[in-house]
């Protein structure tokens, strides 16, 4: 049997320089994980949230938590909810809503610096029981690669040890920890393969779990190689936010579904993706908004599909917009002259989107704004700035750059109007 502290001491010497959120629930395998990396001196914070779910319980596990981290001098931060008000209003699975709750707590503390990691208390038996739930649900090859022992600022430094082994050592240092009884009642699908079929299995084949992690192994390699393959085209994407049909087209299913993965959206978009794919030019996909979807919507263009970035539209600029009598003799590219009648609605002030196209004087149909930038040799830095002025139904203005023929002024307008962008002095 590994010993488990040398093992910490030796494998994870390189977190020697970085602090470390340790994600504790109260249970044997977080408490040892913190007895372990105390004793390794590092740098350690730890992490709890009470759901407030199971009354007293939630209350005797934090209260463990906060005594032990007090006793070995801690820092302690704590995240307290009421989770299942959370459900009544909003509805949804309870275990993902828990889920999304403390991983934006442990982000909210990692992110304070690079070197800051979170340390989960996974082992061996977590993993074999991730396996057979994906495989269940016909997870691809990043299910399948289960969960990794170091992914990004993740760590699970006790996926080589089974929860026999972590009990034992906890017994014999003396660690307390506090048993969560929900894990006996088979209510949950990973409860009912926790606590019936694996135990059977196990009798049945005694070599199941080293055969598991085998495979494991392997998925984890070719997931390791899918991400490297597909990183590059991901960061050309974002600079972009465009995949060309033919790139899309010689992408095999599982890269797909990594090029999703990375842009963090779900392998369930790709089934939408195929169905416009070979749809009418225009044929939109409305996506649902949320904090890890930078984009609104997918649009089949003429040979790719283009993804509508999400802008926030907070600029520091009005519309001065006057009646005026005649046209002047020189004109400047900051200042734009209307025709009134021709105008639909009431003229806005926006930031450009991907999506936005604009007729331009002197082209049949329209063009993609982003061309029309580009042809302007805006710098990059500049490029998410730029703003359009609209009315409600057309692109009249890419300001300071070009000028739609929609609604703009000539000499036999009667109605003038003069438009100005002007900087918003509060």
């Amino acid at each position: 049997m590994i010993n488990i502290q040398k093992h910490i001491n030796s494998k994870w010497q390189s977190l020697a320089n970085s602090k470390i959120f340790l994600a504790c629930s109260g249970g044997v395998d977080s408490m040892t994980l913190l007895h372990l990396f105390h004793h390794a001196n590092f740098d350690l914070e730890v992490l709890h949230v009470n759901y407030q779910l199971r009354g007293k319980d939630s209350e005797l596990d934090q209260n463990l938590i906060q005594e032990t981290c007090l006793k070995l001098q801690i820092p302690f931060h704590l995240k307290r909810i009421h989770l299942q008000s959370i459900l009544d209003i909003q509805g949804g699975n309870l275990q993902e809503i828990a889920r999304n709750v403390r991983y934006e707590f442990f982000e909210e503390k990692r992110k304070l610096s690079q070197k800051n990691v979170i340390a989960l208390g996974h082992h061996l038996d977590d993993q074999i029981e991730t396996f057979f739930m994906h495989l269940a649900r016909k997870s691809g090859i990043m299910g399948m690669a289960c969960m990794p022992s170091e992914h990004h600022q993740f760590i699970r430094p006790l996926l080589p040890f089974s929860k026999e082994e972590i009990i034992d050592f906890a017994i014999k240092n003396n660690i307390q920890w506090r048993e969560d009884i929900s894990n006996k009642t088979n209510k949950y699908k990973r409860n009912i393969l926790r606590n019936i079929i694996l135990p059977e299995l196990y009798t049945s084949i005694p070599s199941l779990k080293e055969s598991v992690i085998t495979i494991v192994k392997s998925f984890q390699e070719t997931q390791l190689s899918l991400e490297e393959r597909i990183q590059p085209i991901v960061q050309k994407f974002k600079n972009e936010f465009q995949i060309s049909f033919q790139l899309f087209d010689a992408f095999k299913n599982e890269e797909r579904i990594e090029f999703l993965r990375q842009l963090g959206q779900k392998s369930g978009l790709l089934e939408d993706l195929e169905q416009i794919r070979f749809s009418q030019k225009g044929k939109k996909i409305q996506l649902k908004i949320n904090s890890n979807c930078p984009f609104s919507a997918i649009i089949r263009e003429e040979n790719y599909f283009q993804f509508v970035v999400i802008q926030e539209n907070n600029i520091n600029f009005k519309l001065q917009v006057k009646d005026i009598q005649t046209l002047p003799s020189i004109y400047s590219k900051n200042v734009l002259y209307l025709d009134k009648s021709k105008i639909k609605g009431e003229l806005k002030l926006r930031k450009w989107q991907v999506a936005d196209r604009m007729k331009i004087i002197g082209l049949n149909g329209s063009k993609r704004l982003s061309d029309i930038i580009k042809d302007a040799k805006i710098p990059s830095s500049e490029k998410k700035n730029i703003l359009v002025v609209t009315d409600e139904k057309f692109i009249l203005w890419c300001v300071g750059i070009r000028v739609s023929p929609i609604a703009i002024a000539t000499n036999e307008t009667k109605q003038l109007l003069k438009v100005v962008v002007k900087e918003n002095i509060k």
